[in-house]
């Protein structure tokens, strides 16, 4: 039988992971990303904010490869996929292991078409900033459309 202390704060994270998962499943609708929150992905925290001009999506994606983050645009949907990679080698005994790694998506419904010609994005310090501008004109929104 193996004895372990009893950590609050691992029970806590480990918590807030599965109820992220639960989230992320409950309000999925597409199937890749179904796929990808049931294989115990993680959820990058994200702000979007809207300017008169378009809208801002900043994504914190620390230790990820600009290489390794594809940024999708259709209509007034953003999606942001990609991977976090785990360590190089798998060390002989962990002590504490907290960071997520492997893969995730994030989708946003931004309200309004944006052009994603005009789409922006620049990674500096672990954030992702991406600037999307509305369409010039005002096209209808596909909402409106249906």
């Amino acid at each position: 039988m193996t004895v372990r202390k009893w950590d609050p704060l691992r029970d806590l994270l480990t918590l807030q992971e599965r109820m992220n998962r639960l989230f992320e499943e409950s309000f999925a609708g597409r199937l890749e990303e179904e796929a990808l929150v049931g294989s115990g992905t993680w959820a990058p925290l994200a702000d979007a904010y809207e300017t008169p001009e378009g809208f801002v999506v900043l994504v914190e994606l620390p230790g990820v490869e600009q290489d390794d983050v594809e940024v999708q645009v259709d209509g007034d949907e953003l999606v942001v996929k990609g991977q976090r990679r785990g360590l190089g080698g798998k060390p002989d005994r962990f002590h504490r292991m907290e960071r997520s790694h492997g893969p995730f998506l994030r989708s946003f419904k931004l309200g309004e078409d944006v052009d994603p010609e005009r789409v922006t994005a620049q990674m500096r310090d672990g954030v992702l900033r991406l600037e999307l501008p509305k369409v010039r004109g005002r096209v209808a929104s596909r909402r409106e459309r249906e």
